[in-house]
């Protein structure tokens, strides 16, 4: 059973939720509603890891709050996965002791470990009274404590920057005590990592189905619904709209970015756009129409592209991967720039 710290303030402090799989802290300054999202999430039968990200996701890249993400799932092994931000920490106990800290990035640090025997969850705050324990629900607090604790090791393992090379994999957190391990994979694997419930991929078509195409590796966060593009209205011509930028119209694709260099993309329109906090890589996003759809590709960006289609669905696009979506959609690459993909007469 995890414990809380009874905070100070309860008004000021952030959310300590605990489902069968799944514990959470989360900053006060997500509020009550998104807080009450994320529980609705990680309470669902087919809850996955991604799924609770993608509800934080959601929020904007430029407005993420603090956290700190464990998931519990392959009791055998007694392994976790993790994911942070902020002021938010993540302490793995055992022989051994792996410890993730959520700054200085523009996202969040992603992690595993396996042969967990404790886990301290912290955010920063004041958490003056004794423990109280906290089976299954919400409570305000800025701490999550579980299991055995151990010193730390002489050399912790450190969160960088490019965090998203440690990738999650099958978890869970109780059996006998081995050392811990962290695993690392590098990123050009996080498309399939993340995918859609991690499910194999379908069975390629057969000569009798009379479809040979390839099928498009996606990063999905959110619905997985199947989706059916909406032709642009006759006498209509897709582009996109830029903010802050303007218009830039797809009859080539598209590379958007801090500051792309067009001897890199020969062929491709280059879309420069503002990042004072470098939140938009140099080289971020590439877009391309096909038919009615617009075809995006990451290009390894750091923070990712938050993708919002017109039924409300999120995307969290990353990693080297790809996404179809229809018109109507909105890009956020951080740091306030918004593409909108549009129609125009």
């Amino acid at each position: 059973m995890f414990t809380y710290p009874t905070p100070a303030d309860a008004g000021t402090a952030g959310y300590a939720m605990v489902a069968d799989r799944f514990a959470l802290l989360l900053g006060a300054e997500a509020g009550a509603g998104i807080a009450a999202d994320l529980w609705s999430t990680m309470t669902a039968a087919d809850a996955a890891f991604e799924d609770v990200l993608s509800v934080i996701a959601a929020i904007g890249i430029g407005a993420l709050p603090d956290f700190a993400l464990v998931e519990l799932v392959d009791v055998a092994t007694s392994s976790v996965s993790v994911a942070v931000r902020g002021t938010a920490t993540i302490d793995l106990h055992g022989p051994q002791r792996s410890s993730y800290a959520g700054g200085g990035v523009g996202t969040w640090v992603e992690g595993s470990a396996r042969e967990v025997a404790g886990i301290s969850l912290s955010l920063a705050g004041d958490d003056d009274g004794g423990p109280l324990p906290l089976g299954r629900g919400v409570a305000r607090s800025n701490g999550l404590r579980w299991g055995a604790e151990t010193a730390p090791s002489p050399a912790p393992i450190e969160a960088v920057a490019a965090s998203r090379e440690h990738i999650v994999e099958p978890t869970a957190f109780l059996g006998d005590l081995d050392p811990l391990e962290t695993v690392a994979i590098d990123r050009g694997d996080l498309a399939a990592a993340v995918g859609p419930r991690r499910t194999p991929p379908p069975a390629e078509p057969s000569e009798a189905d009379g479809h040979g195409d390839a099928v498009e590796d996606e990063t999905i966060l959110g619905s997985r619904r199947p989706r059916v593009a909406d032709a642009p209205p006759p006498g209509r011509t897709a582009r996109l709209r830029v903010d802050p930028g303007g218009e830039v119209p797809l009859d080539h694709p598209v590379v958007l970015g801090r500051g792309p260099r067009a001897a890199d993309h020969p062929g491709a329109r280059i879309a420069a756009v503002p990042s004072p906090r470098k939140e938009v890589s140099s080289t971020h996003l590439e877009v391309r129409l096909d038919g009615d759809e617009l075809v995006l590709r990451d290009l390894d960006s750091t923070n990712g592209t938050v993708v919002r289609r017109p039924d409300g669905d999120v995307t969290l696009l990353r990693g080297g991967a790809t996404l179809r979506v229809e018109v109507g959609t909105v890009l956020d690459l951080g740091d306030g720039v918004i593409v909108v993909f549009d129609t125009t007469p």
